[in-house]
């Protein structure tokens, strides 16, 4: 993943939250982004616990785990801390399936490059809701 298309997916992902939290949306759209926001906090986190990243960006994704939490709307959160574990041992849920983000990264991408750039999304998404 190239830098400007991770900050893309972040961003992607906090304005469809904002959308959420505007508009409303049906369960099912609701409970996807729910669940890759909470795999999102948890893969931060993976990255903070191999010292990639900075203690800070823990509480960031604590950030955005309850913004995504907190969407107006009925959806099943039952998946949530599932999904975050799996996030911190390294595991990136796509396609409704666990895989291992180290394994599934593209070539010339290194992992602690792919947390640099995750974190660097996730912050920009924070600031534009205005966290």
């Amino acid at each position: 993943m190239k830098t400007a298309s991770l900050i893309f997916a972040m961003a992607a992902v906090f304005g469809t939250c904002t959308l959420a939290h505007a508009e409303g949306q049906d369960a099912a759209t609701l409970k996807g982004i729910y669940d890759n926001g909470r795999n999102m906090s948890g893969l931060i986190k993976s990255c903070v616990d191999k010292g990639f990243l900075k203690a800070d960006s823990t509480e960031n994704a604590n950030k955005m785990a309850a913004f995504v939490g907190n969407m107006p709307g009925d959806f099943d959160k039952r998946d949530g801390d599932k999904n975050e574990q799996s996030g911190r041992k390294g595991e990136v849920f796509t396609d409704g399936e666990y895989k291992s983000l180290e394994s599934n990264l593209p070539p010339n991408l290194t992992l602690k490059q792919w947390c640099e750039q995750a974190d660097q999304g996730m912050r920009e998404g924070l600031k534009r809701v205005g966290l």
